[in-house]
């Protein structure tokens, strides 16, 4: 548990094929950075964290940005895109409700997976995951939609358990608490948009819900033809990459 950092977890330590689990306590998730406390910066260099993987749009960095103590790591991020941050143009032109929050927040999820930013991040994640055997920390905003979205691909590619994947997804609507939290994302909303959503819009928000998987997954086996089709000619990931990752990233027992 950290004191400024909300929604953090390792998604590692999960059972999969042939006696093999994820490795625990390398494989990490959260949320921003930006109000790391000091002990929580302790804790991440005792951890021995070597690459951080920050899915933000520079505007999101420039709004919330990481501790100067992060440039010990290795960063992965990217500036393809621009500026513009198409969450709040919508926040901006919505009526705030709760279903319209649901509606684009799964759409984006369908669409980050062929967005040219992402596809980028995503190719550099997975090396990274074929490359080394440090501690890697992956967050975006909030640590559940981009994050969880690359998580739970990182699952699929190592064969976690379907039930082990939506409930690592759904973590976050345990850990990141809406009585916690909810007000001062209400505050947050309101002072970039000027108005504030209702309690029902704010859970919208702060919530996942597995349909936003199943239709990612779906939109993957629409526009690719498969998963493996995905990994392979989106984010450029060889069966070679793949047998890597799952060397590097797993142990026995």
């Amino acid at each position: 548990m950290l004191a400024g950092v909300a929604n953090f977890r390792d998604f590692g330590g999960y059972r999969i094929r042939e006696g093999r689990s994820l490795r625990a306590g390398v494989l990490v998730r959260c949320r921003h950075l930006a109000g790391a406390t000091q002990e929580d910066i302790e804790k991440f260099m005792a951890l021995g964290l070597s690459i951080i993987v920050d899915l933000r749009r520079a505007s999101e960095r420039a709004r919330q940005p990481t501790g100067r103590w992060a440039d010990r790591c290795r960063s992965i991020r990217s500036d393809l895109g621009g500026d513009d941050d198409p969450w709040w143009t919508f926040l901006r032109d919505s009526d705030l409700s709760a279903a319209s929050i649901r509606g684009y927040l799964m759409d984006f999820d369908c669409r980050l997976l062929f967005d040219p930013p992402y596809i980028d991040l995503f190719s550099r994640f997975f090396e990274a995951l074929a490359t080394t055997t440090g501690p890697l920390l992956v967050h975006c905003t909030g640590g559940k939609d981009r994050t969880g979205m690359i998580v739970a691909l990182t699952h699929r590619l190592l064969d976690v358990h379907p039930d082990d994947i939506i409930s690592d997804y759904l973590l976050s609507n345990r850990v990141w608490e809406f009585d916690l939290h909810g007000a001062s994302v209400a505050s947050w909303i309101a002072e970039v948009i000027g108005r504030t959503p209702g309690q029902a819009g704010v859970r919208a928000v702060m919530e996942v819900d597995p349909t936003y998987l199943d239709a990612s997954f779906a939109a993957i086996e629409a526009q690719s033809g498969s998963l493996d089709a995905y990994f392979e000619t989106v984010l450029g990931i060889t069966r070679a990459t793949r047998d890597a990752i799952a060397f590097r990233q797993t142990d026995k027992g």
